[in-house]
């Protein structure tokens, strides 16, 4: 798109604005990135903080081996669900892989709990568990009522947007003792029944919960900044700032969190803001709205960016004088010129 504007003012203007090189990606755009590189970062952490292990195999001890067995295949004697974990040389690695083509659910099972990387994957599948049920979904909207819980309905965080998970568990963490009285009453109804635990046995403790509310902390800036910056307006003139402001607000959150897993996470995020950063202020055109926003003018140059302070006046100055020639020239090519007065015609008396 950014090409055929560029030929559209070529051909309208003599001028090339070369907006092809130029184009800065939608900012909502780079927050998602800033975002899927701190999760990375949180993924594999998480990933670090479990203990080495080596998988020594499985003993089927509950299965029993059918007598007229008449092939060498012994799959039937793993039958009960230790087949999802993939057969890998990779012995770090051996012990979280899993297929989840086959069985998404397991995924959960095999996560360490202790990470924060696990705890949501817990909290996630939980919440997936109650919305994916009818009778689930039911019996919520009447705990919710017995324990008079103003919290808004549940929404399944499925998908790959970060902002649907925020707000997946935002509702799971504003509505927690309704989903723990529901994992209570499954955990009685199996010691009563008997059976398979609908939530695979996985509990959500008061400190998991609190893990949720810090992350969600860290996310609802970023969700309100896409909120405010998506749309069909102009925002180049409030690019610079929503970069410093997200800038800043990653450095105070990372001297007020305690698990190294979102420091690394924050540090990730902090670095690919400094990244995006760098785009707009190489562009002439994000500088001079953001020069003519009354609310920053050229003092914000001076404050948060005096290494481009005096190229941003210089561009000012230019485009001022470029803009008083071009009305100049316009004002003299619409002046009219002066009347032709007519010389009366002389007139002979006899």
């Amino acid at each position: 798109m950014t090409a055929k504007v560029d030929r559209l003012i070529t051909k309208k203007k003599s001028f090339n604005p070369n907006l092809r090189e130029k184009h800065i990606r939608c900012v909502c755009h780079k927050i998602a990135l800033i975002l899927t590189a701190g999760f990375k970062v949180l993924n594999t952490e998480s990933k670090r903080l479990r203990k080495s292990k080596e998988t020594l195999g499985y003993l089927p001890l509950l299965d029993s081996i059918p007598e007229d067995e008449t092939d060498g295949n012994d799959s039937g004697a793993f039958a009960s669900g230790e087949e999802e974990i993939s057969d890998s040389d990779d012995n770090e690695n051996s012990d979280n892989k899993i297929n989840l083509n086959n069985n998404r659910e397991l995924a959960p099972s095999l996560a360490n709990p202790d990470s924060i990387s696990g705890i949501l994957t817990k909290v996630d599948f939980v919440i997936q568990r109650i919305t994916s049920s009818s009778s689930k979904r039911s019996e919520y909207d009447v705990w919710q009522t017995k324990l008079e819980d103003q919290g808004p309905t549940l929404i399944a965080g499925y998908g790959i947007r970060w902002n649907i998970k925020w707000e997946s568990r935002d509702c799971a963490y504003k509505g927690r003792n309704v989903i723990s009285r529901l994992i209570e009453n499954e955990k009685d109804r199996q010691e009563r029944d008997g059976g398979k635990n609908f939530f695979h046995d996985h509990e959500i403790s008061r400190g998991d919960w609190e893990v949720v509310k810090r992350l969600n902390d860290i996310l609802s800036e970023f969700y309100f900044i896409t909120k405010k910056m998506e749309g069909d307006h102009s925002s180049a003139g409030l690019l610079l700032v929503e970069y410093v402001s997200i800038k800043d607000f990653l450095k105070k959150r990372i001297n007020n969190v305690a698990e190294p897993e979102f420091k690394a996470m924050l540090r990730k995020m902090i670095e690919k803001t400094e990244t995006y950063l760098h785009e707009p202020l190489v562009c002439d055109s994000v500088i001079l709205a953001t020069i003519l926003n009354p609310s920053f003018r050229l003092s914000i140059f001076q404050a948060c960016f005096s290494s481009h302070y005096d190229y941003a006046k210089a561009l000012l100055q230019q485009q001022y004088t470029n803009r008083k020639d071009e009305l100049v020239a316009n004002i003299n090519l619409e002046e009219p010129s002066p009347p032709v007065t007519s010389q009366p015609q002389p007139t002979d008396h006899h």
